[in-house]
């Protein structure tokens, strides 16, 4: 099972990121790729939770209105549901207002010429989101100090 085929519901996906029922409210008016994940029977995958992670950093700490982005993040999310969850830890989203690109950490488009962009790393994210909601495997069992041995029952 991998992690892509697992799903949560939306108040676990907003506890895991952070978000408002009211905000994620909000947000679902002006992105596209969320107006259809509503009511109870809404579920996340991984790269969703990564999608709004992202969004509100965007909201949140860069202080730019989820309206003037909408667009772009909705083609974020599109592209985290394609994308390899694997080799998303090398990667800078990178969103404008009307689209969005997945970027090596080392070749973001801080110089070309055009529509600003917002950049943000997806490490940090990933990794914030894993601890809370992966499993944790168990550690491995310590050897034994001595080795198991077969015990006699004797037979009434």
């Amino acid at each position: 099972m991998g992690i892509r085929t697992i799903h949560y519901t939306q108040e676990q996906a907003r506890e895991a990121v952070g978000v408002s029922a009211e905000k994620l409210r909000h947000w679902r008016k002006s992105v596209p790729y969320l107006r259809h994940k509503t009511g109870k029977s809404a579920r996340f995958t991984f790269s969703d939770l990564l999608g709004l992670a992202v969004t509100l950093e965007i909201v949140g700490r860069l202080g730019v209105g989820v309206g003037a982005v909408g667009a772009g993040v909705s083609e974020l999310f599109e592209l985290l549901g394609r994308a390899e969850l694997s080799r998303l830890g090398q990667t800078v989203a990178v969103v404008t207002s009307d689209e969005a690109r997945l970027c090596a950490a080392g070749e973001v488009p801080w110089s070309q010429p055009g529509d600003a962009v917002l950049a943000v790393p997806c490490w940090p994210l990933i990794e914030r989101l894993s601890g809370l909601l992966l499993p944790i495997p168990p550690e491995p069992q310590s050897a034994h100090p001595f080795p198991p041995q077969a015990l006699r029952v004797n037979a009434r």
